[in-house]
């Protein structure tokens, strides 16, 4: 417990992310906090310190002398949040072509979201099918496996097969919509210190009853044994999350 605590002090409550393409986020993440907590801390203090100069006193019927404006003060004010802003600015655009950037990939795994699962498709062919049962159970185990190797660039092309929903993996501090039509790619390069973990990934766009329940694993894999896994597999693996 105290180690998280100590974690989440240290990164202002982010995730600790996987990929590459997370470095920005963390920073656009991070510099949100190194302005909004001083500002914070500067617009309470002002108002508390208002509050308890200029409170009215017993017996003082004193009326304070009256100031239309203010110029020195009102350029301040309109200043300082415009450079904020800007600041902000430049960070989110620079993290969002960080992580739309499409690079020459090692892999190209091509993913089908439906109601309610998930469809992993292989340049060899072999494919991962995994939907849910007619009573879901939220802490169902079996659930498809998007494998993916570590230290490469894989790239994913995401696409919905009815209405929209969209690729979360809390891990990668990433996700993208997978809209009817479109085809929605992105790169990830998975850090190679995650190599053999599992990590849960999820639909977050509201996508009809079973929504909930419609989760994938993403299992990493350094590059080489993911070579041979891979030329292992072949046709199609079929799993069914069990009901409550």
């Amino acid at each position: 417990m105290r180690s998280l605590l100590v974690a989440s002090v240290n990164h202002w409550g982010s995730p600790i992310g996987g990929t590459t393409q997370d470095n920005w986020v963390y920073r656009l993440w991070n510099i949100t906090y190194y302005i909004a907590i001083p500002l914070g801390a500067v617009v309470i203090g002002l108002i508390f310190w208002c509050a308890f100069r200029y409170h009215e006193r017993r017996g003082d019927e004193h009326i304070p002398r009256q100031v239309q404006y203010h110029v020195p003060l009102e350029v301040f004010y309109t200043l300082v949040p415009l450079v904020l802003v800007t600041v902000l600015f430049v960070y989110t655009y620079k993290a969002e072509n960080s992580v739309d950037a499409l690079n020459k990939p090692a892999l190209v795994v091509r993913v089908d979201a439906f109601q309610w699962g998930w469809h992993f498709t292989y340049p060899n062919g072999y494919q991962v099918l995994g939907s849910v049962a007619a009573e879901p159970n939220i802490q169902s185990k079996d659930l498809p496996v998007l494998t993916l190797p570590a230290g490469e660039t894989v790239q994913v092309n995401l696409f919905s097969e009815d209405v929209n929903h969209s690729f979360y993996v809390p891990k990668f501090m990433f996700k993208r919509d997978a809209i009817q039509g479109i085809n929605n790619s992105f790169d990830l390069n998975i850090s190679p210190s995650i190599a053999g973990e599992r990590f849960i990934g999820e639909c977050t766009q509201f996508c009809g009853v079973y929504h909930p329940y419609m989760r994938f694993w993403v299992q990493i894999m350094p590059a080489a044994s993911f070579k041979t896994w891979l030329a292992s597999h072949h046709g199609l693996s079929a799993t069914q999350a069990e009901g409550s």
